[in-house]
């Protein structure tokens, strides 16, 4: 293999440089092509297969997950016996401070909870600077792409899970064809629930290449994405897979320039995560919030932290793997609601690395509140249950070299979800102190419990996030906008706090579902926007020939 990726070597000119980076593409494929030993990895898949089809017994139910699943690292057990007892401890600890100490105490509870919320300001802080000053994702030109043509690209598997989406199939297979790829080195794979018959007649309707397959998934618990993925793996044939949820369309390009990326880095690149984003935006409202959410979170906040070197939480698509090295993970905990997330962390903890990729996949934005509550609450019961997986043995932490794992993981994984759940208490005392301040009777009353609970250092810091932490967060809304190309959204940033209320309603249903239904899937439903537009998204197949991302959200 290539000993490094193309040098930037000023002194060349535009021309040469190119034709230094074709050649560097060019030897590395031809290595990689040659280092495939068809026997071995055939023999290593059904190794793999054998392992992963035995069954697990999980509340005295045999249950096949379709992977070598490793109960230690899985949401299998939600809780195990030793968080139970800690969490119980510091619940009975609290509430004897209540009565025993209830001034101390309670000034102490808003004293950590304002140290979360400053430790969030200042680590988001931080990601954003390091994403505005550094341009970590991989960028790899259309002209390299072109001058390579169809030579000796690796094997791809697209995995694409599927549940009661007939009215976005024709939408998503055109994605699909639309894939620049060689078709001879392509599997895409349907992946179907056995009840889920509209989906498949809606597939078969059309007529497809050979590369496509109908697969339909055994029947069995827990009926949930990663379980089907983990299916689609055993039958995978890719040196490379990748995952496109049902209404994705990403850049045709993608997969070329994901293996690219992969060329570039050392063995220990495991996953190469696109950006996603909407070709919906301006539905209506909730759409509007959704797509400055994504653009926050997948322009600044996900390339940040890859510039940091810190673990990334996954998407739930367009991430692209080394099929062997997700193999040797025992692929995805069909159990945890956000297995991306947690497939991300555990990379992370075996020292293996994602690159952010400057390519962009296209998904419907979610327009109904119902429908957008469903989904976000299951992303955030799946974060709490990948903060516990992942905290099951903290000492793990307690290494020089794994500190900044540790912060990473009580700030993003942790304190997202923690976040969502207590603001509703502190904006409660806010708008307390402030009807207080404007009522005479009341003043005189609440002024000096608010001065106790409140001492001069809890004040400050509370005050910095008050005013700093909300201006600094719709200030980098706007930027997300800017780098998008998004302008029309940019006022949009401004009421953005109402979004963050429906957030907390959505957290609160979450640990509802966490204690009562841990591996529930909230279903999505897609193709809101065709009923809105009564079309598929305009031009957004077609735009993705354009290198410009933003092209689609133009009306």
């Amino acid at each position: 293999m290539a000993s490094s990726a193309p040098g930037k070597d000023k002194t060349l000119t535009p021309a040469a440089a190119l034709d230094e980076e074709v050649y560097y593409y060019a030897t590395w494929l031809n290595q990689e092509a040659d280092m495939v030993d068809e026997r071995a990895n055939l023999k290593a898949i059904e190794q793999y297969a054998e392992r992963a089809a035995q069954p697990i017994s999980v509340d005295h139910k045999q249950v096949y997950p379709f992977a070598p699943l490793r109960r230690e690292n899985s949401a299998v057990q939600t809780v195990t016996v030793g968080q139970m007892i800690t969490m119980t401890a510091i619940v009975l600890i609290w509430t004897a401070g209540l009565l025993f100490f209830p001034a101390q105490t309670l000034v102490s509870t808003i004293g950590a909870i304002t140290f979360i919320y400053l430790a969030n300001l200042i680590h988001t802080f931080q990601l954003t600077l390091r994403a505005l000053n550094t341009r970590p994702e991989e960028h790899i030109g259309d002209k390299v792409l072109a001058r390579l043509g169809n030579r000796n690209w690796p094997r791809y598997t697209v995995l694409c899970p599927l549940y009661k989406e007939p009215e976005v199939v024709k939408q998503f297979v055109q994605a699909m064809v639309a894939l620049d790829y060689p078709a001879d080195r392509l599997q895409i794979m349907f992946l179907t629930e056995v009840d889920d018959h509209a989906t498949r007649d809606a597939i078969q309707a059309m007529r497809l290449p050979p590369h496509f397959e109908i697969v339909t998934i055994p029947d069995g618990e827990p009926r949930t994405k990663p379980r089907a993925c983990n299916y689609g793996l055993l039958r995978s044939t890719g040196e490379y897979v990748v995952i496109y949820d049902a209404e994705d369309i990403p850049e045709p390009k993608q997969l070329k320039k994901a293996i690219l990326t992969f060329a570039n880095h050392g063995p220990d690149l495991a996953c190469v995560q696109a950006k996603l984003n909407f070709y919906n935006p301006r539905q209506n409202v909730l759409t509007r919030w959704f797509t400055l959410e994504y653009s926050l979170w997948f322009d600044l906040i996900l390339p940040g932290l890859q510039a940091e070197m810190l673990s990334l939480p996954l998407g739930g698509t367009s991430n692209h793997f080394r099929a062997a090295i997700l193999r040797k993970l025992g692929a995805w905990d069909p159990f945890n609601v956000t297995e991306d997330c947690d497939l991300g962390l555990r990379l992370s903890t075996l020292r293996l690395h994602t690159a952010m990729l400057d390519s962009t996949t296209y998904e419907e934005a979610n327009s109904r509140p119902r429908n957008w509550i469903r989904q976000r609450s299951r992303w955030i019961k799946g974060y709490m249950q990948t903060y516990l997986v992942h905290m099951r043995r903290p000492w793990r932490f307690l290494h020089p070299k794994r500190l900044r794992e540790l912060v990473g993981l009580q700030v993003v994984i942790g304190g997202t979800p923690a976040t969502f759940i207590v603001n509703p208490l502190m904006w409660l005392l806010l708008a307390l102190y402030v009807f207080s301040a404007l009522s005479p009777t009341l003043r005189p009353i609440v002024e000096p419990v608010y001065h106790t609970l409140y001492p001069a250092p809890i004040f400050y810091a509370g005050l910095v996030c008050l005013i700093f932490g909300n201006f600094l967060y719709i200030y980098m809304y706007i930027i997300a906008c800017m780098k998008r190309e998004q302008y029309g959204l940019m006022l949009w940033s401004l009421t953005i706090p109402i979004y963050w209320a429906m957030m907390s309603i959505a957290a609160m249903i979450a640990v509802y579902q966490l204690i009562f239904k841990p591996f529930y899937w909230e279903k999505t439903q897609h193709g809101l926007h065709l009923k809105y537009a009564n079309q598929q998204p305009p031009g957004a197949v077609a735009s993705h020939q354009s290198a410009r991302p933003s092209s689609p959200n133009h009306p």
